[in-house]
């Protein structure tokens, strides 16, 4: 079992994690700290790019377009995209998160609201959202609609280290622009016949697990929770309608149609 103690030098917002998460076995541990050292990497390195630390980064939103780690091509073009598009404002309302995200594409025709700006990468993880909340906060957004996770799960991540992970980031985005109104949505089911994911193999019971530790979370930050789960499932299983998906993990229209429309309810 890992555990801190005083004199621990790790990362204070690591050593917050473990210390809510000691049950944790150290191979899982071991496969968490090397996505949380990635990301200091990626923060620190930005940071370092334009003279500041990334606690500075972080307060200013400073953003030199130079980022480190070993996140895939895509996730730096887009972190670039974003660099350089105008900054986020008190006006936005932002959809974050992977590429069911970024695959709804104009998200402001889907909802039929001006200002809504898609922050979404293919392929994002919880952490990698974490590192890029510094092109987001500085601008105090009015909304922000979170939905992240899935891509850990094929890490074989416990649920409740991916929980935890979504926990630092809620708590970040809660305590950097507190007036945004934050929405977290469950995260959506999956359907293994398609064959396609091998890595998610096994997982379909790991995404409703995830989704309650959510829901508690929600209620205890006092935020928004979106529950998609039920209205994407066959009825009595966890597991995603073939209808709603070319294969088996993104959505297509017909899916993207039914995500909105919940959207809308909770407006």
């Amino acid at each position: 079992m890992l555990t801190t103690k005083e004199g621990d030098n790790r990362h204070p917002a690591f050593r917050s994690f473990i210390s809510r998460n000691t049950s944790i076995n150290s191979r899982k541990m071991k496969t968490i700290l090397s996505v949380f050292l990635l990301s200091i990497t990626l923060q620190t390195a930005a940071a370092q790019s334009s003279g500041k630390t990334s606690h500075e980064q972080a307060k200013c939103g400073a953003d030199s377009g130079q980022v480190a780690g070993k996140y895939t091509d895509h996730y730096y073009a887009r972190y670039r995209q974003f660099a350089d598009e105008p900054p986020v404002t008190s006006k936005d309302i932002v959809m974050l998160g992977n590429s069911l995200t970024e695959n709804g594409g104009d998200w402001s025709a889907r909802l039929g609201r001006k200002h809504v700006i898609n922050r979404g990468i293919i392929g994002d993880e919880v952490m990698g959202v974490y590192d890029r909340l510094h092109q987001i906060l500085p601008g105090k957004p009015a909304r922000l609609f979170l939905l992240i996770g899935v891509n850990d799960v094929s890490h074989d991540l416990t649920a409740d280290s991916i929980a935890g992970m979504i926990r630092m980031t809620v708590e970040r985005i809660r305590r950097e622009s507190p007036g945004t109104k934050l929405y977290l949505q469950s995260l959506l089911p999956i359907n293994e016949s398609f064959g396609r994911y091998k890595r998610m193999t096994g997982k379909t019971d790991t995404i409703p697990a995830i989704n309650a530790k959510l829901r508690a979370l929600a209620k205890e930050k006092k935020i928004t929770y979106v529950d998609l789960f039920p209205r994407f499932i066959e009825k009595g299983t966890n597991i995603l309608r073939k209808e709603l998906t070319n294969d088996g993990l993104h959505l297509n229209e017909e899916g993207y149609a039914i995500w909105v429309k919940r959207l809308k309810r909770v407006w």
